[in-house]
C-alpha cells in the first residue's frame, strides 16, 4: 500500500474505499444513479452493511469506520460477495458527518452498537448528542430515516432524551419509544453474540420532521 505524500492510494479496492474522494460527496454521481441511499455509521467488519447491499440491489449503501483494519475486511467481503451498490470510508464518524456529504443527501441511516461509554465521566464521548443529532437532520432528505440498534438500555434512554430535545426527529415507535423484538434486518455480529448471551436488544426509529410540514 503506498502511502507517499500522506495518502493512502488504494489499488486492491478501486470503487470500494472512497476515503480519498473530494468531500461533500454527492451519491447521484458516486453511483451513477439516482437511487435511495442509506448510510451506516460504524460498519465494524461489515457484515450488516454488506447484506443490506446484497438485498436491496436498487439501493446505495455507505458506511464509515475509523478503525482501517476493519474497513479492510468489509473491503475484502464486498469484493468477495460482488456487491456494486456499497462504498465504505475510513474515517472519524463526527468529521464524516460534518464535511463527506450534501445536505439532504440521505434516505436514511443506521447506527448499530455504538459504545455506550458506561461510565459516567466518559458519557461525554458518546456519539449521540444534540450536536450530533443537528447535523445529521441536515444530511437527512425530508421524513427520511434512523435506525439505532443498542443492548445498553441506560444509553437508550439517553438517546430517548436526546432525540426529544432535538425537535428533529419524531419516534415512529409507540411508548416506551424502543422495540425489543428482531427485527426482519440482518444481524450485526454483536447483535448475534449479545443474543446468544441472552441480552436484550433495543431498536430506536425515527423519521426527520420534515420543516416545511406545519
Amino acid at each position: 500500500m503506498d502511502t507517499r505524500h500522506g495518502k493512502r492510494q488504494n489499488i486492491e479496492f478501486p470503487g470500494l474505499d472512497i476515503s480519498e474522494h473530494i468531500y461533500p460527496l454527492c451519491p447521484t454521481e458516486l453511483f451513477a444513479n439516482r437511487n435511495k441511499t442509506a448510510f451506516e455509521i460504524g460498519f465494524g467488519e461489515g457484515d450488516f452493511l454488506i447484506e443490506m447491499a446484497k438485498s436491496n440491489p436498487d439501493i446505495n449503501y455507505i458506511g464509515v469506520e475509523v478503525k482501517w483494519k476493519r474497513v479492510r475486511k468489509a473491503l475484502k467481503r464486498a469484493r468477495i460477495t460482488g456487491v456494486k451498490n456499497i462504498r465504505l470510508i475510513n474515517m472519524d464518524a463526527n468529521i464524516a458527518i460534518e464535511e463527506t456529504f450534501s445536505p439532504c443527501s440521505l434516505n436514511q441511516v443506521y447506527i448499530n452498537f455504538p459504545d455506550p461509554w458506561p461510565k459516567e465521566r466518559h458519557r461525554k464521548h458518546r456519539i449521540i448528542n444534540p450536536c450530533f443529532l443537528n447535523s445529521l437532520s441536515s444530511l437527512l432528505k425530508p421524513e427520511g430515516t434512523m435506525e439505532i440498534t443498542s443492548d445498553h438500555e441506560e444509553y437508550i434512554s439517553h438517546i430517548l432524551e436526546a432525540v426529544y430535545k432535538s425537535n428533529k426527529f419524531v419516534n415512529l415507535n409507540p411508548e416506551p419509544g424502543y422495540k425489543t423484538r428482531l427485527l426482519k434486518r440482518p444481524q450485526t455480529r454483536y447483535e448475534r453474540e449479545f443474543r446468544e448471551q441472552g441480552k436484550e436488544i433495543f431498536y430506536l426509529s425515527y423519521m426527520k420532521i420534515n420543516p416545511e410540514v406545519k
